[in-house]
């Protein structure tokens, strides 16, 4: 005969060593792990924290939170499953907008008439003082892209086409100085006001986002405006500059990258260009000539900056780092990891009221058929 009472007592004490384990996992887990859910929900990312507890648990991952990953469950599956539209009817380029307003990144994909496809992130990354940039800043990569080391050519700024991905920009190098340098501002240190979609329709998608940073003199108000066109290689970024008072500001505003043309992570093969000219040696460009870029000479893909507008960049260069450059009569060869291209307004000021409005346009560059020099694409200059 079966004793089911101890069947039954058994079961009982099974279920509670259960519950008892289940309860002190999360004791443990309360006691180890922070948690930062923040309703993005790209998955679930189990990081070593670098203060307090010793974990820390996100929904999110950012382009350089790698090395602190311990493990990670990524739900992009179901976020292009949820997300799936019907495609276009016929062929096309068309747009296609991932934007989250509260935290001020995301990303547009472009793709482009043959089928290639140009991919833009923002404010998707950790700068090099571990700070997350909100807004219109170029640079970082999804989730899954982010967790893996060997697909960052997927990151910031990068073109697909029957090779596969390869990068054209990485994080931007942007921020402002006072009038005496001594003070730097880098896009994790602006005040993020705030984010949003202007517009989004078939071919075209505006994007806005706002920031106040305090200056000697005043608060100086920044808003950035990005606008994409479908089949178009680049995009225009405006940035306008505002004194709210109560005094002048004075500052310098820098923009600049390292891209790593090519393949993230090298500059193996990176050289400038300026309209009709190559450029293998440290050196100023014209800020006249409106436009300059890198080329990666390996695999043929260049990326360019044009400046328009009445506020024109008061030195421009490319070279070995970023803050630097040599005098061209001393030709030092563009040879290491960080060829680099910067643009700087210099000594800017504005009274209480007064404003100053930038205009960039930045993307991926073509090569001319019949030279074989990189120029800006149809359209880009205005």
């Amino acid at each position: 005969m079966v004793d089911h009472r101890g069947q039954g007592a058994w079961r009982h004490r099974a279920l509670l060593a259960v519950a008892l384990g289940l309860l002190g996992l999360g004791c443990l887990a309360a006691a180890t792990t922070q948690m930062a859910i923040e309703g993005s929900w790209r998955g679930l990312y189990l990081l070593r924290s670098e203060s307090g507890r010793p974990f820390l648990l996100k929904d999110d991952l950012l382009l350089g939170e790698h090395p602190q990953l311990v493990g990670s469950l990524s739900f992009a599956w179901a976020r292009r499953f949820l997300t799936a539209r019907p495609g276009p009817d016929g062929a096309g380029p068309t747009l296609t907008l991932e934007w989250d307003a509260r935290a001020g990144g995301g990303l547009v994909r472009n793709r482009m008439a043959d089928g290639t496809e140009l991919l833009t992130m923002f404010g998707r990354y950790r700068d090099s003082d571990g700070k997350r940039p909100h807004g219109l800043f170029v640079g970082g990569a999804v989730p899954e892209v982010a967790a893996d080391a060997g697909a960052l050519d997927q990151s910031g700024m990068a073109y697909r086409d029957a090779r596969g991905w390869s990068h054209i920009w990485c994080n931007v190098n942007e921020g402002l100085e006072d009038e005496l340098g001594t003070s730097s501002w880098p896009p994790g240190r602006w005040r993020f006001l705030g984010s949003r979609v202007v517009m989004q329709e078939p071919g075209r998608v505006a994007l806005e986002s706002n920031h106040e940073l305090e200056l000697a003199g005043g608060r100086l108000r920044i808003d950035r405006f990005a606008s994409f066109v479908a089949g178009e290689p680049f995009f225009r970024l405006t940035i306008r500059f505002k004194d709210l008072g109560p005094g002048p500001v004075s500052y310098t505003y820098l923009y600049g990258d390292e891209p790593w043309v090519g393949h993230f992570g090298s500059a193996e093969g990176n050289i400038g260009w300026r309209p009709g000219e190559l450029l293998r040696y440290e050196t100023g460009v014209e800020p006249g000539g409106r436009v300059a870029g890198i080329l990666d000479e390996k695999s043929g893909l260049a990326n360019f900056i044009a400046w328009g507008g009445a506020e024109t960049p008061g030195f421009v260069y490319v070279s070995n780092r970023g803050g630097e450059v040599a005098n061209p009569r001393r030709r030092v060869p563009l040879t290491s990891n960080e060829v680099f291209i910067g643009l700087e307004w210099l000594r800017r000021r504005l009274e209480p009221g007064q404003e100053r409005t930038l205009e960039l346009t930045i993307g991926m560059a073509r090569l001319d058929p019949v030279t074989g020099l990189p120029m800006a694409p149809p359209g880009a200059l205005r």
